[in-house]
């Protein structure tokens, strides 16, 4: 039987999807509203930084294990529809609020 925490069910396991079972992940501070090459040739050493990883986090969806259980995705598409709705609100449609790397 799956785990179970509190007489719940939590699914099998599966990989992050916002690390791809990395366990880190850029920080979505840097790049949720997308980066484009202009500006990657713009700032060469901005690039090369983002390229090495300096800019990465341990991943806030899986908390950096690389993996999550299928009730977890379900908490982080809820918690992704929560902020475009807030965003939403505020007029703010092109963000990456919708990204799982902000977690919960």
């Amino acid at each position: 039987p799956p785990c179970q925490q509190d007489g719940e069910p939590h699914g099998k396991w599966m990989i992050c999807p916002a690390c791809d079972g990395d366990g880190r992940c850029v920080n979505p501070n840097i790049d949720a509203h997308g980066i484009t090459g202009d500006e990657m040739r713009e700032d060469p050493d901005f690039a090369r930084d983002y390229q090495a990883g300096v800019y990465d986090i341990e991943c806030a969806a899986c908390s950096g294990s690389g993996k999550l259980r299928e009730s977890q995705l379900a908490n982080l598409r809820a918690a992704a529809e929560e902020r475009r709705t807030i965003a939403a609100e505020c007029g703010d449609f092109g963000s990456g609020v919708s990204d799982y790397r902000f977690g919960y």
